[in-house]
């Protein structure tokens, strides 16, 4: 069952819950119809009576006569009279009922009210019957009206075989209306497969349009956002490549030209030292751009497969130690910093790496100074960590604002486009925020720690 279609699993359900529920109402029917038609042959029986007998007295002969006639208009009403002695003055009883008449006497005797309903099995079938008392002559006198359960049982069996085909008609066109249903609810899914399919075979570029705000489009709207974000994701990967091919490309160039010249006795940076240099340099930067690109991937793994991070840190020692490593990139910086001691629960190496790649990022924008301030804020009751770094180099593109730290996104400037995705990753995986803002002279960073995290 579990391998069958959705339209087929959804028309099973409801023909068998309307077939089960037909069953169980045609079950019921013949005993809540013979319950109905019970009390409705006594009513027949008593308005029979009723015709008969006027007012309730049997009085004089002559009415016996009238009732003979009377009667016709009841057909399937039976009557006779009778004494106290058994003796009937009209009609004529069955044998099966003057098999029983001695059991009928004692129901009549017994009686305390002027009518009453009884029901007795005569054979193979059952007779309902109404025994009125009155008198004849000065004497007790009893009139039974009398009527077969076949009469019961022919107006259930038509009214059931009407009921069944009436049923049988509804079930067909009810199990039409599901199929329908079934293909029409199971048709967009249908769709959302195909496309699924399309997109794991990176055939993403086709829209996937659905008109509904249910459940299902919803789902659809889900799919076409993450087909849109596939599709802006590749392209950027385009465009990554591509510039990574030239970033990776041209220090092996160097490389490889500097190390067959110095083979062949020629020193393309005036001497061997010099041209030694450059292929060390040039290794260095190759270095940066593989080791990031791995910690990069590394971050993304992280993310997924949650680990413990409980190094105990201590936020402005770090930052001090990592400035002191930087430092001499550009040792006419001036470095204004303001670090209080904040520690945090985190994992210390991502840290490090985040803090050298937001600094390096200062150190190559910067013109003249370098700011790092770290203060604990009380925001709406809940404690947080300030990291605010800033610098006074050039502002943001106002284009690259929004998508400044997704990966491989690269400015006018930028060289990699990787540094502020990892640190991105970092403080989003330990529980903080890092946003940029265009001051009026210079760029400034704020990565905000919430309290849960220390």
């Amino acid at each position: 069952m579990k391998n069958r279609s959705l339209a087929l699993k959804i028309w099973l359900v409801i023909a068998g819950v309307t077939l089960g529920i037909s069953l169980l109402f045609m079950a019921l029917v013949p005993w809540t119809l013979r319950n109905f038609f019970t009390h409705q042959m006594y009513d027949i029986i008593r308005e029979s009576q009723e015709l008969l007998l006027g007012k309730g007295q049997i009085i004089e002969i002559d009415d016996l006569i009238k009732w003979e006639q009377r009667k016709q208009q009841y057909q399937s009403v039976q009557h006779f009279v009778f004494l106290d002695n058994g003796q009937i003055l009209s009609g004529y009883p069955t044998a099966a009922i003057q098999q029983n008449m001695e059991d009928i006497l004692k129901d009549a005797f017994q009686q305390t009210k002027p009518e009453q309903q009884y029901w007795r099995q005569l054979s193979d079938e059952r007779m309902y019957y109404i025994i009125q008392k009155g008198e004849y002559a000065g004497r007790s006198a009893y009139l039974l009206s009398y009527m077969w359960e076949s009469y019961q049982n022919d107006l259930v069996s038509t009214l059931f075989q009407k009921l069944f085909w009436i049923i049988a008609a509804l079930l067909v066109l009810s199990w039409l209306l599901a199929f329908w249903l079934a293909r029409y609810l199971s048709r967009p899914l249908i769709t959302m497969e195909e496309q699924v399919r399309r997109i794991a075979s990176r055939d993403w570029f086709e829209p996937l349009v659905f008109d509904q705000n249910d459940e299902i489009g919803r789902l659809g709207q889900s799919i076409e956002r993450m087909r849109s974000q596939l599709v802006k994701q590749d392209e950027i990967q385009q465009s990554f490549l591509q510039h990574i091919s030239h970033e990776l490309k041209t220090p092996v160039m160097v490389i490889r030209s500097y190390a067959q010249a110095i083979a062949d006795g020629i020193f393309p940076r005036g001497g061997l030292e010099g041209s030694i240099q450059v292929i060390d340099e040039e290794a260095s930067r190759l270095e940066k751009r593989i080791r990031d690109l791995l910690y990069l991937n590394k971050v993304d793994y992280l993310s997924i497969h949650q680990q413990e991070h409980n190094d105990d840190i201590n936020l402005g020692e770090l930052i001090e130690n990592v400035v002191n490593l930087l430092r001499w990139q550009r040792p006419e910086l001036e470095w204004c910093m303001d670090l209080d001691e904040h520690r945090i629960k985190g994992n210390y190496e991502q840290w490090k790496v985040a803090i050298e790649n937001l600094l390096d990022n200062q150190i190559r924008y910067a013109e003249n100074t370098v700011g790092i301030q770290l203060s604990q804020n009380i925001r709406r009751n809940e404690n947080t960590i300030t990291i605010r770094i800033w610098n006074d180099g050039p502002l943001i593109e106002e284009e690259m604002m929004d998508k400044l730290f997704q990966e491989y996104q690269i400015g006018k400037s930028g060289q990699f486009g990787l540094g502020l995705a990892i640190i991105q990753q970092v403080v989003v995986r330990h529980g903080g925020t890092i946003t940029a803002n265009n001051q009026e002279k210079g760029v400034t960073f704020y990565i905000e720690l919430p309290e849960k995290i220390r």
